[in-house]
């Protein structure tokens, strides 16, 4: 959806364009904790306390307006030309989009998947408040009960933290040649 966004912000040209996407970002200016209150009871209406829907469906609606701003930033930077081009052999705006700029977005979508991962993997507010029962807790919510009133098992927290830390790892692994190719893509003028 981001990727769909960040196209018609990046290359399209429609009226309140600009008015548009600064709404976006204004989710990139609220804090959380400022909405954390009517989306509790947004998600308690919805009866999704205790579920994995409950971090889901809040950490997908959070992310996507730094996902948009990232991906209309890297849709700017392509050549209009092609647009110009696919248009002269028949495409479409759709035909477009996933024919000729998605396959070019891969780096950009392989980075912002990398920082999505991350930061739903480490979150700690959402799991906290939305989840309750022991078998949908995630592991930084976990490591909260290493600590004791007084005291804190530092070895089980080492421990803890090294376990959580290595599916980050193996993302970024796994992605690492795509995430760099994404973060240094615009960084040199052709």
């Amino acid at each position: 959806m981001a990727t769909l966004a960040g196209y018609s912000f990046g290359k399209l040209k429609f009226p309140g364009k600009n008015a548009l996407f600064y709404l976006f970002l204004l989710g990139l200016m609220v804090p959380i904790q400022a909405m954390i209150i009517p989306l509790y009871y947004n998600i308690q209406g919805m009866g999704l306390i205790n579920t994995f829907w409950a971090m889901i469906i809040p950490n997908f609606g959070l992310s996507m307006p730094f996902a948009i701003f990232m991906m209309r930033a890297f849709f700017k930077d392509l050549q209009d030309e092609l647009m110009d081009s696919a248009k002269i052999d028949g495409c479409n705006e759709f035909q477009t989009f996933f024919r000729v700029y998605l396959p070019l977005m891969v780096p950009a979508i392989t980075s912002l998947f990398v920082f999505e991962f991350m930061w739903a993997w480490n979150d700690f507010l959402l799991p906290l408040l939305f989840v309750y029962d022991d078998a949908y807790r995630t592991l930084p919510l976990g490591l909260m009960y290493f600590f004791g009133e007084y005291t804190a098992d530092q070895s089980l927290i080492a421990a803890g933290v090294s376990i959580s830390i290595v599916p980050i790892i193996v993302v970024y692994i796994i992605f690492q040649r795509k995430f760099i190719e994404g973060i240094t893509a615009g960084s040199v003028k052709g």
